[in-house]
Parts: C-alpha cells; structure tokens; sequence
C-alpha cells in the first residue's frame, strides 16, 4: 500500500493528468462532458482514491498489530498446548498506532508533493486521509462488537 501511495504522488498522477486521462476516456466512450463537470468529476475521483486508499492503509496496519500480536503472545502458548487459541479483533492501543501511522505517511506525502512542481500539498488532504483511516478502523470496530456478542451468545 505504501508503494502504490508512493507512485501515485508522482507528477504521473497530478490533477492536470487526470483530468486528461478522464477525458480521454469519456471521448473514447463518446460521452460529452463540460470542463466544468470534468472538473468535478476529477475532484470527486481524486479524493475519493484518498480515502479508499488510504482507509485501507490503516486497516492494513492495525492486521499488521494484530499478527504480530498474535505471534508475539499466542502462537507459541498455543503450540505448547497451554492456552487456546483466541482471536483478538481490537485493541484500542493498534488503532490509535495505526491511526498515528496514517496520519504520518499522509503528511510525508503531502510534503513530499509540495515538492513537485505539478503537486501541491494540502492539509486539507491529510485531514480526509486520517479520517479515512478512522472510518475503516471504526468499521473493524463494530465488526469486532459484532462478533464478540455472536460469541457470548
């Protein structure tokens, strides 16, 4: 995920070139839209990438918590046969990391594209990335819920 951020906060994936990929494709499609409407439809595309990518990033760090828990408390005990093997969904302390985690790697990315000439950086985009980040972990929150409540009953 962090490679797949990395390229496309290249010159490749600035608003000017998706703007024209999106034409292109609306041509080739024979649909007419105005430059206005393109316009928009760039803005929505593009931040809507921003929070699907980087809602699964954070996702993706709190399995990452999550595994290594796993492997650091449970895999061992459970091999020797002295505990059983429980899945653990949440723990506040993996979400509040990988929260900080996304917010890091969005503000890096923002930075790293205030550097380059057809990019600009936007807090405002960090902001839609962290909280991307927080929908997807408080998603795996209520499935958690849900599960435990499955298991009491």
């Amino acid at each position: 995920m962090l490679t797949l951020i990395k390229m496309e906060s290249t010159d490749s994936m600035s608003g000017q070139k998706t703007f024209g990929l999106l034409q292109h494709m609306f041509l080739w499609a024979g649909i007419h839209v105005s430059d206005s409407q393109m316009g928009m439809l760039n803005l929505v595309m593009r931040k809507s990438g921003h929070m699907v990518g980087y809602g699964l990033l954070c996702l993706f760090w709190m399995l990452l918590f999550r595994g290594s828990y796993w492997l650091q408390h449970e895999y061992k005990s459970s091999l020797r046969g002295s505990i059983q093997v429980r899945r653990v969904l949440w723990r506040s302390d993996w979400a509040w990391l990988a929260v900080l985690l996304t917010f890091v790697v969005a503000s890096a990315d923002e930075l790293h594209q205030m550097s380059i000439p057809s990019r600009s950086g936007s807090w405002w985009d960090v902001s839609i990335d962290t909280g991307a980040g927080v929908v997807a972990l408080m998603l795996v929150r209520s499935r958690a819920g849900r599960v435990s409540r499955e298991r009491r009953a």
